[in-house]
C-alpha cells in the first residue's frame, strides 16, 4: 500500500542510500573524475566571455521599468513586457547603489546554473545510482539551452533550479513524514520564489498536490490504513494553504493591477505538433532527427528502469511534468508557436528527461562489469555531444552575442528563421579590413543599434571583424528615446558595454579605436525597428568632432579615434 510503504520509506530509503554509498567508495573514483570534468566544463561553459556580452531582447525588459518606477510599483504590477519583479527590484537596489553591471545583471542566472550541477545530484541521491547521477551532470553540464538561459538577464535558470528542488522536497514530505519539517519549508520557499520569479511555473509547483491529493482519496476509498490517508490529506490541505496564501501575497497584487496585461498575453498563441517537435530539440540540445531517436530511446529505456524501480516516482514526475507541459501549452502564451520560446516555458522538465536518459544510457552499458571503462564511455559520449550541438559554432572569441537568435533560436541552420530569412550581407568592407588585425586588439564603438535582434548585424560584422565592440547610446544627441536607451543622468547605470554619444562628443572616447555610424537601419528595406533616431539631428556634431571619416559607404561612417587606428585601416 502507498501509505505503509510511506510509514517505512525512511528506513527504506536510508538502507538504499547505504547501499549505494558502500558501492560508490570501492569503485566511485572513476565517476568522480567525470563529475569533476563535467563541473569544470559547466562553469567553464556558462562564464566563458560572460562579462562582454551585450544586454538583448528581453533583458531590457527590467531595465525598462526600473529606470521608471519606484520598488513599490515594480512589485505591484507585472507590465505586458514580463520584467520578473523580483529580478527587477534586484536590479534597481544595484542601480540605486551606482553598481547595475551586466555582470551583476546576470549573476544569479550563473550561480543558478552552476548550484543545480551540484545540488540536484545530491537531492536524487535516493532514486539514482551514483554513476547515472554523473553520467546525468555530466549531460546537464552541456546542455545549451541550460547554459544559455545561465548567461542571460531572465530568470529560467533560478526557475529551473527552485523547481527541481521544489518537486523533490514535496515528495520528500509525502513519502517520510518524520522529515517533513525539514522538507516542507523547503518546498514553500522554493515555490514562492519560483511562482513570484515567473508566473508560467505556477502549473509544476502546484500540481503535486493534485497528484498525491488523488493517491490519498484513493486509499480512502480503497480501505487502505484510512486513518493514516486522512492524515497525509489534511497534511496536504494545510501545506496548500500555507503556500497559497504566502504566494498570493506576492502575485495578488501584480495580478489584481495588471489583470488585462496578464489577459493580453494569453490566449494569443498556440504550440504546433512541429513546434513541439523542435522545442523537444532544444529541451536535449540537438538539431539531428536521428540524434533525437537516439536520445528517445535512451530516455524510455531509462523511464522502463525507473519504474522498475519506484513506480510512484515515475508516476508523480510523469503527472507534474506532463501536466504541467500541457497546460502552459493550454494557456496559449504569446510567441509560444516559437520554439525556443516553448522551451524556455518548460525548461524545468530538461533535468528530469536529461536524468531518465541517463539512466537508460547507464543501463545499456551496464553489462561492462569495470567502472573505469564505463566511464570512459560516458566522456567520450559527452565529447561527441558538445561537437554535434550548436555550442562550438558561437564559441569563437570575442563573440558578444552568444544569446543572439542566430545562435539560440534553433539549433538547425535549416529552421533558424534568422539565418534562413535574414540577410547575411553585404558587409562592409571596413570590417574586413579590422579582420586582417589580431583578434581582440581593436575596440569599436558602434551607434545606433537596436536591442531587438531582427535589427542587429552586429552578431554578422562581428564574426568577420573579430574585434571588441561598445554601443554608444543616441539619446539625448540624435533625439530622446527611451528603448533600448537610458539618459547619462541614470547614474546608477554601469553597464561596461555601452557609452553615450554626448560622452563622445566631449572627447570620452572610453578607450577606443573607432566610432562606426550605421547610417540606416538593418536590414534594408525591411521597416526600422523601434524608435530609431534621426541621424540628421547629430551626424554633423559627429563629424566636426572627428572629422572626415577614414571610410565610408551607403551603409556606414567609420571614424578614427586613436592614430593606431587610422593606421589600421588603408
Amino acid at each position: 500500500m502507498a501509505f505503509a510503504a510511506a510509514h517505512t520509506c525512511f528506513q527504506q530509503r536510508t538502507g538504499r542510500e547505504l547501499t549505494m554509498r558502500s558501492v560508490s567508495r570501492t569503485l566511485a573514483a572513476p565517476w568522480l573524475i567525470v563529475f569533476a570534468l563535467a563541473l569544470l566544463a559547466g562553469i567553464y561553459l556558462r562564464c566563458y566571455q560572460l562579462d562582454s556580452q551585450l544586454l538583448l531582447d528581453d533583458e531590457w525588459h527590467a531595465i525598462h521599468k526600473l529606470l521608471g518606477s519606484d520598488a513599490r510599483d515594480i512589485a505591484t504590477h507585472l507590465g505586458y513586457a514580463d520584467y520578473s519583479i523580483p529580478l527587477t527590484l534586484y536590479y534597481r537596489f544595484l542601480f540605486l547603489h551606482g553598481v547595475l553591471t551586466e555582470l551583476g545583471m546576470r549573476l544569479p542566472m550563473t550561480l543558478a546554473g552552476i548550484a543545480l550541477l551540484i545540488v540536484a545530484p545530491w537531492l536524487a541521491r535516493g532514486i539514482a545510482p551514483f554513476s547515472t547521477r554523473m553520467a546525468w551532470t555530466a549531460l546537464m553540464s552541456i546542455s545549451p539551452l541550460m547554459i544559455w538561459h545561465s548567461r542571460t538577464a531572465r530568470p529560467y535558470a533560478v526557475t529551473t533550479l527552485l523547481i527541481f528542488a521544489a518537486l523533490m522536497a514535496f515528495r520528500e514530505c509525502w513519502r517520510c513524514p518524520e522529515q517533513r519539517w525539514r522538507w516542507a519549508p523547503v518546498y514553500v520557499a522554493a515555490a514562492l520564489f519560483a511562482g513570484w520569479l515567473h508566473l508560467i511555473t505556477l502549473p509544476f509547483l502546484l500540481l503535486p498536490f493534485a497528484y498525491y491529493g488523488v493517491v490519498a482519496l484513493g486509499d480512502i476509498a480503497a480501505g487502505s490504513n484510512r486513518s493514516r490517508a486522512r492524515l497525509q490529506l489534511r497534511w496536504l490541505i494545510v501545506l496548500g494553504i500555507i503556500t497559497a496564501a504566502i504566494l498570493g501575497v506576492v502575485i495578488l497584487p501584480p495580478m489584481l493591477n495588471d489583470w488585462t496585461s496578464l489577459a493580453a498575453k494569453a490566449g494569443s498563441d498556440v504550440v504546433t505538433f512541429e513546434s513541439a517537435y523542435r522545442s523537444l530539440l532544444i529541451c536535449f540540445g540537438i538539431a539531428s532527427p536521428l540524434l533525437f531517436c537516439v536520445f528517445v530511446v535512451l530516455f524510455v529505456i531509462g523511464v522502463r528502469s525507473f519504474w522498475r524501480r519506484d513506480r510512484d516516482l515515475v508516476g508523480y514526475l510523469a503527472v507534474v511534468l506532463l501536466l504541467g507541459t500541457a497546460a502552459i501549452a493550454a494557456s496559449k502564451p504569446a510567441w509560444v508557436s516559437h520554439a525556443p520560446t516553448y522551451a524556455r516555458y518548460i525548461q524545468p522538465v530538461i533535468p528530469f528527461l536529461l536524468l531518465a536518459v541517463a539512466e537508460g544510457a547507464m543501463y545499456l552499458i551496464g553489462g561492462i562489469r569495470k567502472q573505469t571503462p564505463q566511464a570512459g564511455i560516458v566522456v567520450a559520449a559527452m565529447g561527441g555531444l558538445y561537437l554535434a550541438g550548436p555550442i562550438p559554432g558561437y564559441l569563437y572569441n570575442p563573440n558578444q552575442f552568444m544569446g543572439d537568435a542566430y545562435f539560440q533560436f534553433d539549433y538547425d541552420p535549416a529552421h533558424n528563421p534568422y539565418l534562413i530569412k535574414l540577410p547575411h550581407g553585404p558587409i562592409p568592407s571596413f570590417y574586413y579590413q579590422l579582420g586582417q588585425r589580431p583578434a581582440r586588439s581593436l575596440t569599436l564603438i558602434e551607434t545606433p543599434w537596436s536591442l531587438e535582434t531582427t535589427s542587429d548585424p552586429q552578431p554578422l560584422y562581428q564574426k568577420v571583424h573579430r574585434q571588441k565592440i561598445k554601443i554608444a547610446l543616441t539619446t539625448p544627441e540624435c533625439g530622446v528615446h527611451s528603448y533600448g536607451n537610458y539618459p547619462e543622468s541614470a547614474t546608477g547605470m554601469r553597464l561596461k558595454q555601452f557609452v553615450h554619444v554626448s560622452a563622445l562628443l566631449r572627447g570620452e572616447i572610453a578607450a577606443a579605436d573607432f566610432l562606426v555610424v550605421h547610417l540606416r537601419s538593418w536590414p534594408d528595406p525591411v521597416r526600422p525597428p523601434s524608435e530609431w533616431p534621426d541621424l540628421s539631428t547629430c551626424l554633423p556634431r559627429i563629424e566636426q568632432q572627428f572629422g572626415p571619416p577614414i571610410y565610408r559607404d551607403n551603409d556606414i561612417e567609420a571614424f578614427a579615434l586613436t592614430a593606431a587606428a587610422r593606421d589600421a585601416v588603408k
